[in-house]
């Protein structure tokens, strides 16, 4: 992750989130350092009970709306949000409590859960990024989610 990748306010965080919701994020705006950083804004919003349900739904509409197939092969993955989610729940969890939210947000991305391949700790590439994986949650085969503290 380069420090270019880094959302430097907390206005920028709240308006990429808000261009999420309202699908009005250009899709080449949509990276990795994007999906993570409005997972932990939409996290201090909404419990992880609540948006375990929305996210789903935000993600499909987002993708329908800047011409992304939702399908098999591409598009909204079910197991690959909802590990995230947990792990950005318990990354946020684990902050110390003085921690401001752009801080927060730059440790998030700029750590271990920044990297691409952070959920191949957990799943094989053939097991993550199977149909079954993208359709609905699948339990990980080469480690349980324990996830590392916040650097």
């Amino acid at each position: 992750m380069t420090k270019s990748d880094l959302y430097k306010t907390r206005e920028e965080i709240y308006a990429l989130t808000d261009r999420l919701l309202d699908c009005s994020l250009p899709k080449t705006d949509w990276t990795h350092a994007a999906h993570l950083a409005a997972t932990y804004c939409l996290l201090h919003h909404q419990s992880y009970d609540d948006l375990k349900h929305s996210l789903p739904g935000i993600i499909r509409r987002y993708n329908d709306v800047t011409g992304v197939v939702n399908s098999d092969s591409e598009g909204y993955h079910e197991t690959i949000t909802q590990a995230y989610l947990k792990a950005i729940t318990h990354f946020i969890k684990r902050l110390p409590m003085d921690t401001g939210f752009v801080s927060g947000c730059h440790k998030l991305v700029s750590g271990p859960y920044g990297q691409k391949d952070f959920l191949l700790r957990y799943f094989s590439e053939q097991r993550l990024f199977s149909v079954a994986a993208r359709r609905g949650w699948v339990e990980p085969n080469l480690s349980p989610l324990v996830f590392p503290e916040p650097e």
